[in-house]
């Protein structure tokens, strides 16, 4: 992507009529990249932009697809130690694909792939996009501080310079694993597991790991099998790191966790841990506490206070004035017909625009929100999600010290 192409991409972000997708992946991996963060910045862009880039998430490429055959030529270790192997991937996604194999000791794999130009590229592009936003932010200083272009391609360089190196997928998986096991006595995270992986197998391009035999959750939404339980098990399992941990799963799209035949749910695609600060971790477990017994002034005081700006007593009673219209047609309300993505959207530009500043760390969260109420939508849209989720913050509040 050269620096026009970078131009007319922001550009179309602004416009009324939304983006071609087809197009922007054709832009190159930094494209997608930048559209996927904007997806999540309700505080610059409409909900509707956001939510038409928030596809950009989930959106495989099968145009780019290659056998495992081209893409293992030279690899003599692994070769060495496969019986057989599918040439076909089972799933794609944007900076690989996975293809499904037998090791010559009889264990059944998944052998996860970079293709091998995705690096280069990226870093080229994002080096001079870098260029040109530093040559903008001389011209006009005010640039920066509007946009922050050179903070959202740090953090774009950070996330998917880890996903680029699968090293990275196994070790934030092992950082997760060890939350897990270390956990277990005070909070039930059985019903959570990873998949094994094969280190010595596995290198940055190549990741090699036991196949769970199961579907992922976005198959079983497709195929209408996937029942609300095994949902409200994984927003209980979810809800835990995020608040409890302040670690979690960054990227926990319904393609990215499957349901083994022994109904565990296991997560994939680790990579990229997303954070929040104490601040924003306990704050926002207030919020959903209130929220979820439609205690709205409560919510609203807690929100306050997770801003890193505390506003005034004067533009406080404005703010919460406008937030309980927000909320007046939200309780008992099904995820049909108020989604919780959208009021949280809603809910946070509300509060920048009153003057708080939640820096960037409740980006991650509302990206998990955007997965979890999607899958929601999917598979039970009638039923009241705050009502049912409110049970986890009792149990959060009992067993874990907030």
């Amino acid at each position: 992507m050269n620096i026009f192409g970078f131009g007319r991409l922001i550009f179309s972000f602004y416009r009324k009529k939304p983006p071609n997708l087809y197009k922007i992946q054709k832009q190159g991996l930094l494209a997608v990249k930048i559209a996927q963060h904007y997806a999540l910045r309700v505080d610059f862009l409409g909900e509707e932009m956001c939510t038409h880039l928030s596809q950009l998430y989930t959106h495989s490429f099968p145009a780019e697809e290659r056998t495992l055959s081209e893409l293992l030529e030279g690899d003599d270790i692994l070769l060495k130690n496969l019986a057989s192997w599918d040439e076909k991937p089972f799933s794609s996604a944007s900076v690989g694909q996975v293809h499904r194999a037998i090791l010559k000791s009889g264990e059944e794999v998944a052998i996860k792939i970079i293709r091998s130009d995705f690096k280069e590229s990226f870093f080229r592009d994002i080096s001079k996009v870098e260029r040109f936003v530093t040559l903008i932010g001389m011209v006009w200083p005010k640039f920066n501080k509007i946009f922050d272009p050179k903070g959202i391609l740090e953090n774009i360089r950070y996330y998917t310079g880890r996903e680029l190196n699968l090293i990275n997928e196994y070790t934030d998986m092992e950082k997760l694993k060890e939350i897990r096991d270390l956990s277990l006595k005070n909070f039930d995270l059985k019903t959570l597991n990873f998949p094994w992986v094969y280190k010595e197998l596995s290198s940055q391009r190549i990741l090699v790991s036991e196949y769970i035999e199961g579907n992922t959750l976005d198959h079983l939404l497709t195929e209408e099998c996937l029942t609300y339980e095994n949902l409200l098990e994984l927003f209980r399992i979810h809800s835990f790191y995020i608040f409890n941990e302040g670690i979690f799963h960054g990227d926990i799209h319904p393609g990215n966790i499957i349901l083994g035949s022994d109904k565990k749910l296991y997560f994939l695609d680790c990579a990229g841990l997303s954070t929040i600060s104490p601040r924003l971790r306990k704050g926002l477990f207030w919020f959903f506490y209130y929220l979820s017994r439609y205690d709205y002034s409560k919510a609203a005081e807690n929100l306050n206070m997770m801003s890193e700006i505390i506003i005034e007593p004067d533009k406080y009673s404005i703010f919460l004035k406008k937030f309980m219209e927000l909320y007046s047609d939200f309780t008992h309300a099904t995820v049909s017909e108020v989604s919780l993505t959208r009021r949280m959207m809603e809910t946070i530009k509300l509060g920048i625009n009153s003057g708080m500043d939640f820096g960037s760390g409740m980006f991650p969260v509302i990206k998990s929100l955007m997965y979890l109420d999607g899958m929601v939508m999917r598979c039970n849209p009638q039923a009241v999600l705050m009502e049912d989720v409110k049970g986890f913050t009792d149990i959060l509040l009992e067993k874990l010290n907030f």
